[in-house]
């Protein structure tokens, strides 16, 4: 009985999981507590469902981060977070 409860819970917690959306990009990153870069463009690549996030500072220099499709940061600038929220709409 036990085991049946357990295959039911981890079935619907993957479910969830796996329909949980796509990585948001954050308006604004920080560096020392304050807004250096403001984001110019986001976008949701179809191919992979791993969402790319660009970012332009009052210097005019640029930071781009990429985020998987579970809102982990796969590549970036080193001010890009570490983790994404995520959008509950789907991708």
């Amino acid at each position: 009985m036990f085991t049946a409860r357990f295959t039911v819970l981890a079935l619907l917690a993957f479910l969830a999981g796996a329909n949980a959306g796509c990585a948001t990009c954050p308006e604004t990153l920080e560096v020392d507590g304050k807004v250096a870069y403001e984001l110019v463009n986001s976008y949701v690549r179809s191919d992979d469902g791993y969402t790319d996030c660009t970012y332009v500072g009052k210097s005019g220099d640029e930071v781009a981060c990429e985020y998987a499709n579970v809102g982990v940061l796969e590549d970036g600038d080193a001010l890009c977070p570490k983790v994404s929220r995520m959008d509950g709409y789907g991708c």
